[in-house]
């Protein structure tokens, strides 16, 4: 019986010169200090493991993670965007149960960047392929956004924010 994983995170662009990634993960770790030493990329029908060489955090889920099979930016550009997975197992041992991850968020202040006060988060919604960010405006509207690393800036669970960096239009949708 073939091995099954699952996506825990995503990585985003490279950063700095030693081919780090930026990257989110969707599931919460029980500990920060307890990660998975490697991490499965599904390329071309496989499962390939990489090993991590640095993590560093910079946020609630989210931060710099560098891997000992990539060494260079222009390695990296081409995963860029890539999920990263890790078996059910794993899943077990390191992160905390998927369901409602993100759960905590209801009732947030979001945020943007440019327009300010966007309204409150209602819902954390799984969709295929990514969460979604369910929000209800002052005038009683309700806006979706995507929740992905591109657009989240930070997360203050103290003041229980979330700012976003969303694209022009976004929010006349």
């Amino acid at each position: 019986m073939a091995e099954s994983f699952i996506s825990v995170g995503k990585i985003g662009k490279p950063h700095g010169l030693t081919g780090a990634f930026r990257f989110v993960f969707f599931r919460e770790l029980k500990n920060k200090k307890k990660i998975p030493a490697h991490f499965m990329f599904h390329k071309n029908g496989n499962f390939l493991p990489w090993f991590v060489k640095e993590l560093e955090w910079n946020g609630f889920n989210e931060g710099f993670l560098s891997f000992e099979e990539i060494t260079t930016p222009e390695k990296a550009k081409q995963f860029s965007g890539s999920e990263i997975y890790v078996s059910e197992k794993e899943a077990e041992i390191f992160f905390k149960d998927d369901a409602g991850v993100y759960d905590f968020m209801i009732g947030y202040k979001a945020y943007e960047e440019t327009v300010g006060l966007i309204g409150e988060v209602t819902e954390i919604m799984e969709n295929p392929g990514q969460l979604l960010c369910v929000l209800k405006t002052a005038n009683e509207q309700e806006i979706v956004i995507p929740f992905v690393e591109e657009f989240i800036m930070k997360i203050e669970k103290r003041k229980k924010e979330i700012y976003f960096c969303l694209p022009d239009g976004l929010l006349d949708i």
